[in-house]
C-alpha cells in the first residue's frame, strides 16, 4: 500500500491494494490511460460487475473478484481462475495464474508457478515468468526481484538490465518504484537518490527520506524539513516544511507550522490553508481529505464537494471516485463499496 510521509494507513490508494483475496492486484493511480473505459467494478450481493457513468450495470456481477479497467483490460476471478476481460465482459485472456495485474504499456505482470513474468494483450508471455517479484512498466522500465531473492533492479521491454557505471551495482527494495518524468527513486543503505531511464545515477543517493518525482518535482527532507528539487536535483521550493505529499494538478499537500495540512503551488505557497487532518494529492481536480475522522474530497478552491462521511475513499479516476463505508451489522462489520461524482453525488450508493 502506498503511503506519503504524513499518512495514516486508513486511505487506500495508489500503489497495490488488493480486492478480497490476494490474487488480483487492483492499482489506482488517478491517472487515466489510453485505452479508457469508463466502467466501474461494483459488488452485489457478494458477486462483483460494472457500472457505467451513470451508474447502470453494463457487466452483470457474476465475478468473484474484479479490479478497475486498464488499457481497455479488466483483471477478474472466475471460477478460482484469474482471467482478463474486455469492455463487453468477455474473457479474452486466461491461464494457470497464481495472481495478475493491471496493464500497462501493453504489458501485465503475472505470476505462474510462483514466478513473475509479463505477458501481452494476447496474453502470450512476452517476459518469461523468472523473477521472485515484478511490478509496472512505466516509461518503458520496470522493476523487478531476481529468483533468488538476492537482488532488485530495473529491465526494459526486452528484458534488459538496466545499469549504468554511476548507478550502484545493487538497489534495495522500494515501494514506489515507478519511473515518473524520466526519473525513479532509488535506496540503498537507507539513503535515497534518483536515477534516469539508463540507469545513470543523475541524482546522489544523499537523502534519509524522499518521494517520487511528480509533475517534474521530488520531494525531500533535509536536516528536518521537507522541500522540492527539480530533475537535476536542484532545490526548487525550500525545506521548510515538516511534511508533504506529492503534486497533482499543480498543488501538493503540505504541513509547515501545525498539526494540519493544506496545500501549495509550485512557489511553495499555501494556497489552501493548513485545516485538514490528512490530505491526499489532487487527480482530476479533486483531492481527498480527512475532517473529524471522516473522509470527504475538495476542489482545488478549498471547498468541500460533500460532507466528511466516508470511512476510506479511492482518488477520483475517469470522473468517479469510489467510497467505502463500513457498517456494523450485528456482531460484524460489513463493508459497502459506492461511487460518487465530481459534485459529490452518488452514482452508486454503497453495496456488499
Amino acid at each position: 500500500m502506498k503511503r506519503y510521509t504524513f499518512l495514516i494507513p486508513i486511505l487506500i490508494l495508489m500503489t497495490l491494494v488488493f480486492i478480497g483475496s490476494c490474487d488480483i492486484v487492483d492499482s489506482i493511480t488517478g491517472n487515466k490511460d489510453d485505452g479508457t473505459v469508463e466502467l466501474y467494478p461494483v459488488q452485489v450481493g457478494g458477486q462483483w460487475g460494472y457500472i457505467n457513468k451513470k451508474g447502470e450495470i453494463e457487466i452483470t456481477p457474476r465475478f468473484q473478484n474484479a479490479a478497475p479497467f486498464y488499457e481497455g483490460l479488466a483483471a477478474i476471478r472466475e471460477s478460482n481462475r484469474r482471467k482478463y476481460i474486455d469492455s463487453r465482459g468477455e474473457v479474452v485472456i486466461e491461464g494457470n495464474f497464481s495472481s495478475i495485474t493491471r496493464f500497462s504499456e501493453g504489458k501485465a505482470a503475472v505470476q505462474l508457478d510462483g514466478r513473475w513474468g509479463y505477458i501481452d494483450k494476447k496474453g502470450n508471455f512476452v517476459i518469461n515468468p523468472k523473477y521472485r517479484s515484478a511490478f509496472a512498466f512505466s516509461n518503458g522500465r520496470a522493476f523487478v526481484r531476481s529468483v533468488d531473492f538476492s537482488e532488485h533492479y530495473y529491465i526494459d521491454k526486452n528484458d534488459k538490465r538496466i545499469q549504468s557505471v554511476s548507478m550502484p551495482s545493487s538497489v534495495d527494495f522500494v515501494e514506489e518504484n515507478e519511473f515518473r518524468d524520466g526519473r525513479a527513486m532509488i535506496r540503498r543503505q537507507d539513503l535515497f537518490g534518483y536515477i534516469d531511464r539508463d540507469g545513470n545515477a543523475v541524482i546522489d543517493l544523499k537523502y534519509a527520506e524522499a518521494r517520487p518525482f511528480s509533475e517534474r518535482l521530488a520531494a525531500v527532507r533535509i536536516s528536518d524539513r521537507w522541500g522540492f528539487i527539480d530533475n537535476n536535483g536542484e532545490v526548487s521550493i525550500t525545506p521548510k516544511f515538516i511534511s508533504v505529499g506529492d503534486f497533482g494538478d499543480g498543488l501538493a499537500p503540505a504541513r509547515a507550522g501545525s498539526n494540519l495540512f493544506g496545500y501549495v503551488d509550485k512557489d511553495g505557497v499555501f494556497v489552501i490553508s493548513e485545516q485538514f487532518e490528512v490530505a491526499e494529492p489532487f487527480s482530476e481536480g479533486r483531492a481527498a481529505v480527512l475532517m473529524d475522522g471522516r473522509w470527504t474530497f475538495i476542489d482545488k478552491q478549498g471547498n468541500i464537494i460533500t460532507q466528511p462521511q466516508f470511512d476510506e475513499v479511492r482518488p477520483f479516476y475517469n470522473g468517479l471516485a469510489r467510497v467505502t463505508l463500513l457498517v456494523p451489522v450485528g456482531e460484524t462489520i460489513q463493508t459497502h463499496r459506492g461511487y460518487i461524482n465530481k459534485s459529490g453525488q452518488y452514482v452508486w450508493y454503497p453495496t456488499n
